[in-house]
């Protein structure tokens, strides 16, 4: 963005925090959707923020847009609204407003004026959703009692780049990916391009059946129509085609908790099933995981699930052509160096090297370019070493 673009909206935020009220993106993917005009490629997009400031033990309207940032502070935007409900199906509107039943969200406000939740933005052939711009989450408040009119806007002051489904390299365009898993429907799926998480994720959505209707006449795109809409367990997001590290990691976040509850990770973005998502070039056509892929979303960690000790499992599958899974689990947070050697001793990959946190972990091994047969990977954690064999057979 041009500097005068960005003091514009640091003062529309900093205004807000001078009243009293902020907002800031708990989890805020880097890329959404778009296509200028008309939009018959739409891909949700989920993020959660925390609201702050508010009257204490209040019960909001909302509804939730994009702006640019030529709009000025008293624009609310553009987008599609679908309204992620605690329990019960979720509601999509495209006509959001804060007078009318099925067209805004609820929430209610904390003790000490808080809220933290989740959003989901549906974009739109508004010309906001121009591809290569880049545009901000904000989000219409009523005045807390019943009021039926915006009251207060508040604006995420990080910035997310559009995208539009197309085959060809840059930086504002992007390829589906699609996966039928076995996560609980109406959590959310967020894709970073590190095994870490750190950072902002590139991409995020929810998981099906979420109980709206996101199908070709409502302008989705197809590949989440057909593979995506209404299939328990199905998600479907939009990444860049610019992403030289790929999707290395893929997070559930619980709809109640919010808070990860579990992950599957690929050490080089790309996939036991052999799907590639290093710069992608599908556009329309859609990336697919497996449900082997992302088996780890289905497993909820707790602290009774915590592991008594240091342990490595097998490798799956073994034998293997060419990538396999490798688990591990932590009793608490300790800093992991995870090597595979050959027969010889000589180190070959570094698949884990770094701080993990307690609980259990999963990392994908990719053998493309190595010969056939037996190989040793080792872990070392907290004073512990521990090693297993695994067998490549091309």
């Amino acid at each position: 963005m041009h500097r005068s673009a960005c003091v514009i909206l640091f003062l529309m935020w900093f205004s807000s925090v001078l009243a009293g009220q902020t907002i800031t993106g708990t989890i805020l993917p880097q890329c959404i959707e778009g296509m200028s005009g008309t939009n018959s490629n739409r891909v949700p997009l989920a993020y959660r923020a925390k609201l702050t400031g508010l009257t204490p033990n209040s019960s909001y309207r909302f509804f939730n847009q994009v702006i640019t940032s030529a709009d000025g502070p008293t624009t609310s935007g553009a987008g599609n609204c679908i309204f992620a409900s605690p329990s019960g199906n979720f509601v999509r509107t495209s006509s959001p407003g804060l007078s009318t039943a099925g067209t805004y969200g609820t929430f209610t406000t904390s003790s000490s004026g808080s809220f933290e939740g989740w959003f989901i933005t549906e974009p739109t052939g508004n010309a906001r959703f121009t591809p290569g711009r880049y545009v901000f989450m904000r989000i219409m408040l009523n005045d807390g009692i019943s009021g039926t009119s915006v009251a207060l806007r508040l604006t995420i002051p990080d910035s997310i780049r559009v995208i539009k489904l197309d085959a060809a390299p840059g930086d504002s365009t992007g390829t589906g990916l699609r996966c039928t898993s076995k996560a609980a429907a109406r959590d959310f799926i967020f894709a970073f391009d590190n095994t870490a998480g750190t950072g902002r994720p590139v991409a995020g959505s929810f998981v099906e059946d979420d109980g709206t209707d996101n199908t070709t006449s409502s302008s989705y795109a197809a590949f989440y129509a057909s593979g995506v809409n209404a299939i328990n367990g199905a998600f479907g997001l939009a990444i860049p085609n610019l992403l030289p590290n790929g999707i290395r990691r893929v997070e559930r976040w619980s709809l109640t908790s919010g808070t990860v509850v579990s992950s599957s990770t690929s050490v080089n973005g790309l996939w036991p099933s052999g799907a590639s998502t290093v710069n992608p070039s599908g556009g329309t056509t859609e990336i697919v995981l497996s449900a082997s892929d992302v088996s780890l979303l289905t497993v909820i960690a707790s602290p009774t699930q915590l592991p008594p000790g240091i342990a490595l499992a097998q490798n799956y599958p073994n034998p293997f052509n060419p990538a396999t899974h490798i688990n591990f689990a932590l009793p608490e947070a300790a800093q992991v160096r995870l090597c595979v050697y050959d027969i010889l001793g000589r180190q070959i990959a570094t698949l884990v090297d770094g701080e993990c946190s307690a609980g259990f972990h999963s990392v994908v091994f990719d053998a493309r370019g190595l010969a056939s047969g037996s190989y040793i990977y080792t872990l070392r954690a907290a004073g512990s070493i521990v090693s297993r064999s695994l067998v490549l057979t091309k």
